[in-house]
């Protein structure tokens, strides 16, 4: 990552740091907390990080970091949405494996065209040799292929199958929230080599588009809980926006010529569609 979009993507972090942490991780501490646990106890889960590993491109805001926050989130909503599909808690549990192997694996072929379905595909040759059924290693893929931003929601052949796919995508998409502005927005930028003016005169484009994911939460804990972390996340991403002004303006320079022209793909996606 070259320098300035290092320093940028700092001051983000600083500016969200000022913020209090979505009620989300507050109130269900124990969830969180158990969750955490069988992510970093469990052997599957341990093995599936190992072989996972080199296969994540960090540099696309895409990596371990961004896997591991949607897989602990994903496990936390499972366990708080489980106790209306499980009635064994080893049942509910097994649910969390599956939902955090499907959160490892979402985005390893994040490079490529029709990420979403050609991530089920792979994730279906690696889980083969896991000690999972068909039926299991079914619903890992299910979710994989059904957790692109604003995609129809896919059709489970069971209702805990519904709530690992329905618990990634929330979970995915609460990274369109502070997590967008802190980690991923620079280092997309930085694999895209979009300059910084360039990239302000788009910004209100790509943070108007965040807005329209609120709508389309799965869950019911992502439905009431993840309409916070986007709106945090846009809080954010004013204050951002602001900075960019106040140092595109200490160069001499200024992205508000642009700021009303239609964004080009790659450079809104940057904001918008980079949390996929």
């Amino acid at each position: 990552m070259k320098e300035i979009y290092r320093r940028l993507m700092n001051e983000s972090q600083g500016i969200a740091s000022r913020y209090e942490v979505p009620e989300f991780y507050r109130r269900f501490k124990p969830a969180v907390a158990i969750s955490r646990r069988i992510f970093f106890d469990n052997p599957l889960l341990i093995h599936c990080r190992e072989l996972v590993t080199p296969q994540y491109v960090d540099d696309f805001g895409h990596g371990l970091q961004h896997a591991t926050k949607v897989s602990m989130d994903a496990g936390t909503i499972v366990l708080l949405e489980g106790e209306k599909y499980f009635t064994v808690q080893a049942e509910m549990e097994r649910a969390v494996v599956l939902v955090q192997l499907a959160g490892l694996l979402h985005d390893i072929k994040r490079m490529e065209e029709q990420h979403a379905s050609v991530g089920a595909e792979a994730a279906r040759e690696l889980l083969r040799d896991f000690p999972l059924s068909s039926v299991e290693i079914g619903c890992v893929a299910e979710a994989i292929a059904s957790h692109e931003a604003f995609s129809e929601p896919g059709t489970c052949d069971t209702l805990a199958g519904q709530l690992v796919a329905d618990a990634l995508y929330d979970a995915d998409k609460f990274r369109w929230g502070p997590d967008n502005f802190t980690h991923t927005v620079w280092y997309m930028m930085s694999y895209y080599q979009v300059d910084v003016a360039e990239l302000f005169g788009r910004f209100p484009w790509g943070v108007n588009g965040i807005l329209r994911i609120k709508e389309t939460f799965r869950t019911n804990i992502g439905m009431q809980y993840g309409p916070e972390f986007i709106d945090l996340g846009v809080r954010i991403g004013k204050e951002v926006y602001q900075f960019l002004q106040r140092h595109l303006d200490s160069l001499g320079m200024s992205g508000e010529d642009n700021a009303l022209e239609e964004p080009e793909d790659n450079v809104s996606g940057v904001i918008e569609d980079g949390t996929e």
